[in-house]
């Protein structure tokens, strides 16, 4: 019987306090319509992707409750309404805000930069002229070293190879070598160290080209004193500079030496205007091809004159040295064609780097 007088009482109880609650409520919204003003807002909303995290509820984070008044009776059906009074924990849902998302979402603009850059990588190895350009080029480089190797096999095989001052004949063969490796192999890849590596930095291509160079004039050099100490040393001593031949060689090693001395001030030594430089860079090409094929037409000449000295009468009749002669002078032309070639081809220029264009500009101190 007291069960269920305390049952009936924790019913009229759980009753009437949702009756208090609904009653409240409905005059809040009375109050709170009458005295709000009527307003429209706009909410623009951006189709962001959110993440969604669960947390389990906790202590602190149960929404508190007022406590009631303590009765100044007990009873059972107080207990129960109590009881049914107090919420129950549901789970909280915590949106990460937006920012983060958007940081871990959205691409970065370096990251969308990096894949342009691979797309126009991608579409500038397809471009078929810098295909035409890589198969001309490997084609040169093979060129050049069968040549190279055909000049040490007719010194070698044909005129008793490489000897020092005490025999000036076999001094002078240092002369075609040297001048094949330094004044035409080299000098033509100096040529075409800016189309050849067209990714590398300007300044790294500009101090390689310097560089080439300078091996190329020492080859030169020595080319040089060997063939004036085989004319001196001779018994009887040969006349120097008398032919065509050597008119134009020496003429070829001044416009090299005048060229190199004119582009290190100009594109290597800091300091130089840029206007002055803008306007030497046409000179500078011209003449650095136009030495080029000057040392081309020189070689051929030497050629020639080597074996019409050395083989006389018998060289028209074609025998091995004088076939291997001709090989070689053919490569010659036809190295010279490639590289001349090559570095006129508006197709296959090298286009600048950005760095390049702050190097020109002076605005980066490299």
């Amino acid at each position: 019987m007291q069960i269920k007088t305390g049952l009936l009482a924790g019913k009229s109880c759980i009753d009437f306090q949702l009756n208090k609650v609904n009653t409240t409520m409905s005059n809040d919204m009375d109050v709170e319509q009458a005295t709000a003003p009527m307003t429209t807002t706009t909410i623009e909303v951006k189709a962001v992707p959110v993440a969604v995290i669960e947390v389990k509820p906790t202590a602190a984070t149960a929404p508190a409750t007022a406590p009631a008044p303590a009765p100044a009776k007990t009873t059972n059906g107080d207990n129960i309404c109590k009881a049914a009074e107090q919420p129950k924990p549901q789970p909280v849902a915590a949106i990460a805000t937006l920012a983060t998302i958007a940081e871990q979402v959205q691409p970065t603009n370096a990251a969308v930069e990096a894949t342009t850059n691979k797309g126009n990588n991608d579409k500038s190895n397809m471009d078929p002229a810098l295909i035409n350009f890589k198969v001309l080029y490997v084609l040169t480089q093979l060129c050049g070293l069968t040549m190279i190797v055909l000049v040490g096999t007719w010194i070698g095989q044909h005129f008793g190879g490489l000897g020092g001052t005490d025999n000036p004949k076999q001094e002078f063969n240092w002369h075609p070598l040297c001048m094949t490796i330094g004044f035409i192999y080299l000098y033509g890849n100096s040529i075409l160290v800016y189309r050849g590596f067209r990714t590398t930095r300007k300044k790294t291509l500009k101090l390689t080209h310097a560089g080439i160079h300078l091996a190329a004039f020492v080859l030169t050099v020595i080319a040089l004193k060997t063939v004036f100490d085989s004319h001196n040393l001779n018994d009887p001593p040969i006349p120097n500079m008398y032919s065509l031949h050597s008119w134009l060689g020496l003429s070829a090693v001044l416009i090299f030496c005048l060229q190199y001395v004119a582009g290190f001030m100009a594109f290597l030594v800091p300091g130089m205007r840029e206007t002055y430089k803008i306007a030497l860079m046409p000179l500078h090409v011209y003449f650095g091809l136009f030495g080029f094929v000057l040392a081309i037409a020189s070689a051929v000449m030497g050629l020639t004159e080597k074996a019409i000295f050395s083989l006389g009468a018998t060289y028209s009749t074609l025998p091995a040295a004088g076939v291997l002669t001709n090989i070689i002078g053919v490569l010659y032309v036809i190295f010279g064609a490639l590289v001349v070639y090559l570095a006129t081809e508006p197709s296959y220029k090298r286009k600048p780097l950005p760095e390049d264009t702050a190097l020109l500009t002076g605005a980066a101190n490299e």
